[in-house]
């Protein structure tokens, strides 16, 4: 049901914004930052429709965190399930946006869609893959952009823009150490030649981790969390005229991190290319896009039959990979309104193997998926410039084809099997419009509203899942339909005055055919233990509404105040498995996030960033039995230069070692937070 009453408050605050704006008039005070992630071309943040939040280079080094998820959890409109340190189990994408549910937001980096679309994670990412000192900026923009750019942003697109190698030259080397015996050291350097110029960024990160349960309660998880990493990313940019650009990008990453025990670990090694192309002349310009990601996957699994002492199963990726390409142009038929349309070609291929050691049994699946896209976007700019109406849309033609499934071995009470499946097709036509509009040189109100859809994955298409010994059974559905969602947003930012800013907004939206376990069957082992079937379905609707606020004021030189809140609400509608689940809301997201803190930034003395964060309500079971009422961190990043070339730095993670639940699951107990994480290092640049 549209939801009328919630309206009205959303409404008095952006009037409570704009009536002053209309009562006066000042200098310009538009932002400086700007977007290519609303429009797919460069414009200022003031002037775009949707809700936006863009980190600079300098934002994003201050942060206490290495990692991008963690860099953005304490943005307006974002949740980070995941604690800090657990970065072991990477099957899972662990951001939410604008409680649209885990696996649902869409990362890029220059462009190439990070999200696999074929790992048993639905949208797993792998996050710490991009070294921050290469980082521009990171375009977060909230609201469904399918629009622009397809599958898997029902929530919103995180939108990493890696740097330019630099004019003049900068190297750098860093080392730091600290909590749970972490290791890690990292150089950089950006230079250029003439029209020729390279950036390359890389390190190797060890840490032992963390005991999965406080003190290792539980005997079976005797083995901290322990991860290990390395990365290097390499870019080679040539300048063709004074208007055309190109660049080649390279990127490795190699990881293994434990889960606990001694038989049950994940590896991965990854690799990924990418040519940007960009020509402009006056009124036209050209982009063009060519990519290729590569992944080798292990996942390495024990049993539970001897107490987790040997290896039972290795779950293997290997000839698995996505590569695409991406086109568009921009031209002005009229000066007041820039066209911007193109066409996007995505394929990934999905080869997955399960081996038994010491054993002749063999299983797996496989999977191709093709994706074409035609994509238009259209802003005109009237009044001025003072009013901007954007419109956009996207037909997303996708085809799933060569699936199959096997297993040489009759397993959890099923006999064998070799399956193939039929080619199928299926469409997304995703609309969007969106408006802005000053009032006066210090304020935007704006509103927009679209589609967004996720396709089915090749694993939840084609993977038969088996976990715990076969108690849990789930069939492959190579029938499910792509999930979609409908939105919409009001806000209103301003400068209150010259060094205070405000922005507020209100959102709303409805989904369908949410991918959920539908139960089939249940049995019973020899034994005794209870087998449960399943088969993955379009089973849920979603409603979710909520609103944010955030601020920021520099009282005086050097320091910056900030505070944001979101409140979410994200509820079941409709779930055809289980009604008894209909109005429960969804798990992991919280109803309440606050987060507040200070910068202050004087070379001469220090750099020095202070963060509270607040989360509130946030249920662990769809049956919402499994409740976290409210916790508290605080968090921190100090750095002092010396002689122009030594910087010494200290991060905190949760400064008053507050405990609390990272999860709670009825089978494994409570997970606690390992407290305090502190990490201090030294850089040095030559």
């Amino acid at each position: 049901m549209f939801k009328f009453r919630l309206l009205l408050p959303a409404f008095v605050l952006v009037a409570a914004c704009a009536l002053p704006a209309m009562a006066q008039e000042g200098e310009v005070h538009r932002m400086e930052s700007v977007v290519v992630s609303t429009t797919r071309t460069e414009i200022p943040v003031f002037d775009a429709a949707q809700d936006v939040t863009v980190l600079s280079s300098e934002e994003i080094m201050a942060s206490p965190f290495e990692r991008v998820e963690d860099i953005v959890r304490s943005v307006p409109g974002i949740h980070n399930f995941r604690h800090y340190g657990l970065q072991t189990n990477g099957i899972v994408s662990p951001l939410i946006m604008r409680g649209v549910g885990k696996n649902r937001v869409l990362l890029l980096v220059d462009g190439v869609p990070q999200n696999d679309n074929f790992n048993n994670g639905i949208a797993w990412v792998g996050w710490g893959h991009i070294p921050k000192e290469t980082i521009e900026r990171i375009e977060i923009v909230r609201g469904p952009t399918s629009a622009l750019y397809g599958s898997e942003g029902l929530g919103g697109v995180i939108h990493i823009i890696t740097k330019k190698p630099s004019a003049q030259r900068k190297t750098s080397v860093r080392g730091q150490a600290g909590s749970a015996n972490t290791y890690e050291g990292s150089g950089f350097h950006s230079q250029t030649f003439g029209d020729f110029g390279v950036m390359l960024a890389g390190g190797y990160e060890d840490s032992d981790g963390f005991y999965m349960n406080e003190e290792s309660e539980r005997q079976d998880y005797e083995i901290k969390r322990y991860r290990k990493l390395g990365r290097i990313l390499g870019k080679a940019a040539y300048n063709l005229g004074p208007d055309t650009d190109i660049s080649l990008s390279a990127l490795y990453y190699d990881y293994e991190g434990g889960q606990g025990r001694k038989y049950f670990y994940n590896e991965m090694a990854l690799d990924q290319y990418w040519l940007n192309f960009s020509h402009q002349a006056g009124s036209f310009d050209l982009k063009g896009l060519v990519y290729l990601n590569r992944v080798d996957k292990t996942a390495f699994q024990d049993t539970a039959n001897d107490n987790y002492t040997s290896a039972f199963r290795d779950e293997k990726m290997k000839g698995t990979y996505t590569w695409g390409a991406d086109l568009q142009s921009t031209v002005e038929p009229l000066p007041w309104v820039p066209v911007t349309f193109g066409l996007a070609f995505k394929e990934a291929v999905w080869n997955y193997d399960e081996d038994y050691p010491g054993d002749t049994r063999d299983a797996g699946a496989e999977g191709k998926q093709r994706t074409i896209s035609p994509f238009v976007n259209m802003d005109m700019r009237l009044l001025e410039d003072n009013l901007i109406v954007n419109v956009g849309a996207r037909y997303d033609w996708i085809e799933t084809r060569d699936g199959m499934n096997y297993d040489t071995q009759a397993s959890a009470g099923k006999p064998a099997y070799r399956n193939f499946y039929d080619t199928n097709r299926e469409n997304s036509f995703s609309p969007k419009l969106g408006v802005a509009f000053h009032p006066d040189d210090k304020t935007t109100l704006r509103a927009s509203g679209g589609k967004g859809f996720r396709a089915p994955s090749l694993f939840e298409l084609y993977k038969v899942h088996v976990r715990g010994g076969g108690t849990y059974y789930r069939e492959a559905n190579p029938e499910l339909k792509p999930e979609e969602i409908w939105s919409y947003d009001i806000g209103a930012e301003r400068y209150l005055l010259d060094n205070l800013w405000a922005k507020v907004g209100f959102y709303q939206s409805w989904a369908k055919d949410y991918i959920g376990d539908r139960l089939v069957n249940t049995g019973t082992f020899a034994g005794g233990r209870t087998r449960s079937e399943y088969v993955l379905d379009n089973i849920s609707e979603v409603d979710i509404y909520g609103f944010t606020a955030e601020t920021a004021w520099d009282p005086i030189q050097y320091t910056t105040l900030f505070a944001n809140y979101t409140y979410n609400i994200s509820k079941i509608g409709k779930d055809e498995e289980n009604r008894s689940l209909e109005g429960n809301y969804l798990t992991n997201d919280p109803q309440h996030a606050a987060h507040f803190g200070v910068r202050y930034a004087d070379p001469a003395i220090v750099n020095l960033t202070l963060m509270a964060n607040y989360y509130a309500n946030i249920y662990y079971d769809n049956e919402n039995t499994s409740k976290n009422s409210g916790y508290w961190t605080v968090d921190a990043a100090i750095s002092r230069k010396f002689l122009d070339h030594l910087t010494l730095f200290v991060n905190i993670e949760n400064l008053f070692n507050n405990k609390y639940d990272i999860f709670r699951s009825a089978s494994t107990g409570d997970t606690t937070a390992p407290g305090i994480i502190v990490l201090g290092g030294v850089k040095v640049e030559f």
